[in-house]
């Protein structure tokens, strides 16, 4: 009797553990009755209350699954539907569009998920239909940001020309092919950029959402600067600020001191007395050098001292901050798959160029970008010739809204900066004299054919070197005359090109493997004898505009929005601070 008591005692436990351990399931039966009920019974009430936005495309789908289930498998969602929520809900964090993927109600349903079968396939056919959408945004090109700006003069938009448009049976199409050849993952991660900077912002784009939901946000009240020393109710909330942003480091012996950064800065705030000398209440250095963190990635000056510019970004609400973080990951769409084993990044918000070779700097230099009323595009496209000693056919919104005015005020303008004038634009053009009386009247009109041309030289405002990039905008890489304006710490300041800091180092390296030495290039520029050098191997150049972004050290860069790009609906996301 003991010997079977033990048997059954042991078949019980078994019983009990293989009950727990066992996931519930679907039946393929029932899972294909729930699929269909909400597909042709309730279409206009699922999960409650939501309409199937693409019925006919879904009946489709579903016809060729078996009606079975796509996104989930059995109670739970499978890889590719965990990927899929994911981008549905980086992609929509931003609030730029009236996004129709109903992230908000999937969530929610997802975390009230139970082992009910029709609930299961409400989450499904949901999944299917807000990926009908957005996989026809991604392949039509609709998620591109600041596309179409009017600030030059063009023919065509910025963004590669559209071919035939993607329909929603296009989508299905090869929504079920991936489902044939069990491919479903690979054709949901196709959708959103593979690049390392993309992947990185998804980090921070998570992080700033955990924080706004949290709900323990509210922002810094304070009247006067603080430094190092200072006490003020509100340093437990600054440095609880600065630990949730990832500002606030460790060091190895942190373990032994009070864990200030973890207890609740309103509770302490609420606590604070006029007398109280408790070190919770002061600026300590630990604070300071997370704060010297905190304004160095946000390109401040570095002082440890919470002054009114640092106020000001410690305030942005976490909320907006991811909205322009899920923004500057839209831009990532913008470059292809494969960037190239060398190629030119400029991101225009930072004023920084950089020439990469296999994933690394080997160039670094400032850049000065159009000013705010002439903003430089968003551009990827190839340079594949290197003017030296260039001369400047002057655009003619310049030459009417700069040179023309300076050279009525000033005959001797036009001779004393090497300036030609020209009948037209085609080659060869009869030349003016422009010591004679020059009808400026004509020179007024839009559909004018004269053509001002600056020669080779100091003072040409090119430079020494022009980088051509094929566009109609006549935007391209150039030195300048100037270059006192790199030591500016704004520098929107050009016409819409881009002006660069090292540019007989640039040429030097993208010629060196064609035989051109520094020497040489210097021989060219010295004589001023204008000539084109086309590169054997065109490099990518890509401009593009990232307000945020992380760096290698995987920490997140802001910048100003010196464009107003990153404004939502037409408004700026920047919380008022008191000023100090």
């Amino acid at each position: 009797m003991l010997i079977l008591g033990a048997v059954c005692l042991a078949l019980l436990y078994a019983a009990i553990f293989i009950s727990g351990s066992t996931r519930p399931v679907i039946a393929p039966l029932v899972a294909q009755e729930s699929i269909e009920y909400w597909l042709y019974d309730a279409p206009s009430e699922v999960a409650g209350n939501i309409s199937l936005q693409y019925r006919e495309e879904l009946h489709l789908v579903y016809r060729k699954n078996n009606h079975q289930p796509i996104w989930m498998d059995h109670f739970q969602l499978n890889k590719a539907g965990n990927a899929l929520v994911k981008s549905l809900r980086h992609t929509a964090s931003d609030e730029w569009k009236a996004y129709r993927y109903r992230i908000s109600k999937l969530q929610t349903e997802i975390e009230r998920l139970s082992n009910q079968p029709k609930h299961a396939a409400a989450i499904d056919v949901l999944l299917s239909d807000a990926y009908i959408d957005f996989a026809q945004q991604v392949m039509n090109n609709e998620l591109l940001p600041n596309n179409g700006e009017l600030d030059h003069p063009s023919f065509k938009r910025v963004a590669s020309a559209q071919g035939a448009r993607i329909s929603s049976l296009d989508v299905i199409s090869l929504l079920s092919q991936s489902l044939e050849q069990g491919k479903l993952y690979s054709l949901v991660s196709q959708l959103v950029p593979s690049h390392k900077g993309y992947e990185r912002l998804t980090n921070e784009l998570d992080r700033y959402q955990e924080i706004a939901d949290s709900g323990m946000w509210y922002p810094l009240e304070i009247t006067q600067p603080l430094a190092k020393g200072d006490r003020h109710p509100q340093v437990p909330r600054i440095r609880w600020m600065l630990q949730s942003y990832g500002d606030f480091h460790q060091g190895t012996l942190d373990w032994l001191k009070p864990e200030k950064a973890k207890q609740d800065p309103l509770l302490l705030e609420q606590d604070y007395k006029p007398d109280d000398q408790r070190s919770i209440y002061e600026l300590d250095s630990d604070t300071v050098a997370a704060l010297k963190h905190f304004q160095k990635r946000n390109g401040l000056k570095q002082s440890g001292i919470v002054d009114a510019i640092t106020l000001e970004r410690l305030n942005v609400a976490p909320y907006f901050m991811a909205q322009r973080i899920a923004l500057n990951m839209k831009r990532w769409r913008y470059l292809p798959k494969h960037l190239g084993d060398r190629y030119i990044l400029v991101n225009m918000a930072n004023y920084r160029l950089d020439l990469i070779k296999d994933n690394e700097s080997q160039l670094s230099m400032k850049v000065i970008i159009g000013r705010e009323k002439l903003r430089t595009p968003v551009l990827t496209e190839t340079i594949s010739t290197i003017v030296l000693a260039p001369e400047w056919n002057v655009p003619h919104r310049i030459a009417k809204r700069d040179i023309i005015p300076t050279a009525k005020r000033r005959p001797e303008y036009l001779k004393q900066h090497n300036f030609k004038i020209y009948e037209g634009w085609q080659q060869p053009s009869k030349e003016i004299d422009i010591d004679s009386d020059i009808d400026w009247q004509g020179f007024d009109s839009r559909v004018n054919t004269y053509r001002f041309v600056q020669g080779p030289g100091e003072d040409n405002s090119l430079g020494h070197v022009k980088f051509v990039i094929p566009n109609d905008q006549s935007i391209y890489l150039h030195d300048t005359n100037h270059k006192e304006l790199f030591d500016y710490d704004m520098r929107a300041l050009s016409s819409g090109c881009i002006r660069v800091e090292k540019p007989l180092e640039l040429a030097h390296a993208l010629l060196k493997e064609q035989n051109w030495d520094k020497a040489l290039i210097n021989k060219v520029v010295e004589k001023a004898q204008t000539r084109a050098v086309h590169l054997k191997d065109p490099i990518p150049v890509y401009l593009m505009y990232w307000t945020t972004w992380v760096d290698d050290n995987g920490q997140l860069q802001v910048r100003d929005d010196v464009y107003k790009r990153d404004q939502i609906h037409g408004e700026s996301h920047k919380l008022d601070s008191i000023v100090l």
